[in-house]
């Protein structure tokens, strides 16, 4: 499951198993990228309030660009936990006609996104890979094409969100496994607003 101990949710007390009724799926189950927090509670709550910021609250970046950026960062830092996981929650948001763009993006084809989703994702993998090479006429392009400052920040946002969440699940050995849960559910404490 990791390559450091963890607190499973049957372990769980206190102020950890709080948490873990906070931020578990629909079916009760954490995921294992919380899971690795286990051993300091407050280190999940900041994880989870980053996550939820970043990907579930109210913002004009769509939640399905939001996973687009989040598929295509785990991609390129290839954590394929999140990958896989983020995919998914895809999946899950585009309509009918498009869901095969979950599978697209997983695969790093861009070619059936519109310009703006282009933009983004071409942005998040910029500040993926080559950070310090992002400067003013980047976010010139992004403008050019209809994004405003505030859509930037949220992209660069759910970018930064998942080079983080990439390195706990890389750097601790989180990894997908049969009774995990579904991949690609919301927490429960994204359905609370």
């Amino acid at each position: 499951m990791s390559y450091i101990d963890i607190i499973t949710e049957s372990e769980a007390s206190g102020e950890l198993a709080d948490l873990y009724k906070r931020y578990a799926n629909a079916d009760g189950s954490v995921d294992n990228v919380l899971k690795v927090h286990s051993l300091n509670p407050p280190s999940l709550q900041a994880h989870c309030a980053l996550y939820v910021q970043s990907c579930h609250k109210p913002s004009p970046v769509s939640r399905a660009e939001r996973e687009m950026v989040g598929v295509t960062v785990s991609k390129l830092n290839k954590c394929t936990y999140c990958q896989t996981h983020h995919a998914e929650g895809l999946r899950r948001l585009l309509p009918e006609g498009r869901k095969h763009i979950a599978d697209e993006v997983f695969a790093g084809d861009l070619s059936s996104l519109t310009s703006r989703e282009t933009a983004i994702v071409g942005y998040a993998a910029t500040l993926t890979t080559s950070p310090s090479s992002v400067t003013q006429r980047d976010i010139d392009q992004l403008r050019a094409i209809g994004l405003t400052d505030r859509e930037i920040l949220d992209v660069a946002q759910v970018a930064a969100y998942f080079a983080y969440a990439n390195r706990i699940v890389l750097g601790l050995g989180a990894n997908l496994e049969i009774g995990e849960g579904e991949i690609g559910q919301v927490p429960t404490e994204s359905r609370l607003d």
